[in-house]
């Protein structure tokens, strides 16, 4: 009995991708080949571990993860020189935000679905942070509310629900709000330009959510990080006792 049990545990698994994958043939986003298990989402296994595989070609900044040109035979943590003024403390990304870290998000845009895959790139990342023991509180990066009701949900608080039920901590969807609708940040605008455009878009709904804790602000990308600094400050102003950030994914940005 226990031999059969055992056997329809994982060949029902199967038996659903192949039959998922005659029926239905998807093709990956990135290279085109075909897709063989629905745990991968939109593209093929060979290109998420592409994916990974890249951002072991760098150095990354040991607080903001920007990617650092190679100085060593292996990956070490270093500084860009570039956040040293943020209010965060640490931020880690699943990867690199190209291939199919990009196309996931893309597609997190369009439809509120997380893979298992990136699910467990997720849950892989949080553990990289520092002193995950002492996070006490998941905030995701709100969106704007006319922007919410456009889309109908927001994909960064779909990603802490993603972690939340992994790593058994609340999240406060509400303490955070943006008031002002920002401009899109566009390819090529510096820190500085980013920064004045945020100034003033977020504010603290529930601050007696925030005092005394130490929070990890989830979203879907960084850039510049300007964003989470922004937030960060906010956070730390309302009483929060330490920021920490995770992202899906880290613009290819290389410093150095």
């Amino acid at each position: 009995m226990k031999l059969v049990f055992s056997a329809k545990k994982w060949l029902f698994p199967l038996l659903q991708d192949s039959a998922t994958a005659l029926v239905y043939p998807t093709l990956c986003r990135v290279c085109e080949a075909s897709i063989d298990s629905l745990d991968d989402g939109i593209t093929c296994r060979h290109c998420w571990l592409e994916n990974e595989n890249a951002r072991l070609n760098f150095d990354h900044c040991e607080k903001c993860d920007a990617s650092l040109p190679r100085l060593h035979l292996k990956p070490q943590a270093r500084s860009c020189g570039k956040c040293e003024s943020f209010a965060f403390t640490d931020a880690r990304a699943c990867g690199i935000y190209k291939g199919s870290l990009r196309e996931a998000v893309l597609a997190l845009k369009r439809q509120p679905n997380i893979p298992e895959h990136l699910q467990k790139l997720i849950l892989a990342t949080f553990w990289q942070l520092p002193e995950t023991d002492k996070i006490e509180l998941i905030v995701p990066v709100p969106l704007h509310p006319s922007r919410l009701r456009e889309r109908g949900y927001n994909q960064a608080e779909l990603i802490a629900q993603v972690l939340a039920r992994q790593v058994q901590l609340p999240i406060a969807k509400t303490a955070l709000q943006r008031q002002q609708e920002t401009e899109r940040h566009r390819a090529g605008m510096n820190i500085e330009q980013r920064m004045k455009s945020l100034a003033g878009a977020f504010t603290i709904a529930a601050p007696r959510l925030i005092a005394e804790r130490s929070i990890l602000l989830v979203d879907d990308v960084m850039t510049t990080g300007s964003t989470a600094h922004e937030i960060a400050t906010i956070l730390l102003d309302s009483g929060a006792r330490k920021v920490q950030v995770l992202t899906v994914a880290r613009a290819m940005t290389v410093f150095g």
